[in-house]
C-alpha cells in the first residue's frame, strides 16, 4: 500500500490543517486519542460511524479521509463556491464544464507531473 494515500496519513494531514492536536480532536470527536494516534499510524481502520464523526470533528468530508476522487471534485465546487459561482442545474454545471474543458485545451492542457501532484496547472 502507498502510504501517501494511507486513511492515516490523510487523518494527521487534516488534522494538522485544522490546527489540532490529537487531545484537540479527540475533544471534538469523542474518539480517545489512544485510538486517534493507532488511525493515524495505520494499525487499525475506523468504523463507517467513526469516520463520519472524525470528518465532522475536521469539518472535511470522508471522501476526502478515504482518498476518494470525489474530494478532488468536492474542492473545485468549494472553490467555485468561496469564488461566489452557484450551480444551480445540470445544465449550469454541463456549460461550466464544457467552458472549463475549453479553456483548458487551449492553453495546452494540464501538465501530468502536476495532476500527479494534486496541483492542476494550466500551460
Amino acid at each position: 500500500m502507498d502510504q501517501g494515500r494511507h486513511f492515516g496519513n490523510r487523518l494527521r494531514e487534516a488534522r494538522l490543517s485544522a490546527g489540532l492536536s490529537q487531545s484537540e480532536l479527540e475533544e471534538l470527536s469523542g474518539i480517545p486519542k489512544a485510538r486517534l494516534s493507532r488511525y493515524e499510524n495505520g494499525h487499525v481502520e475506523p468504523s463507517i460511524q467513526t469516520l463520519n464523526r472524525l470528518a465532522r470533528a475536521l469539518n472535511v468530508s470522508e471522501a476526502s479521509l478515504l482518498g476518494d476522487e470525489r474530494a478532488a471534485m468536492e474542492e473545485f465546487f468549494n472553490v467555485l463556491g468561496e469564488r461566489g459561482v452557484a450551480i444551480g442545474s445540470k445544465e449550469q454545471a454541463r456549460k461550466l464544464g464544457v467552458a472549463f474543458a475549453d479553456m483548458v485545451r487551449s492553453m495546452g492542457g494540464i501538465d501530468q507531473a502536476a495532476a500527479e501532484d494534486s496541483v492542476v496547472r494550466v500551460g
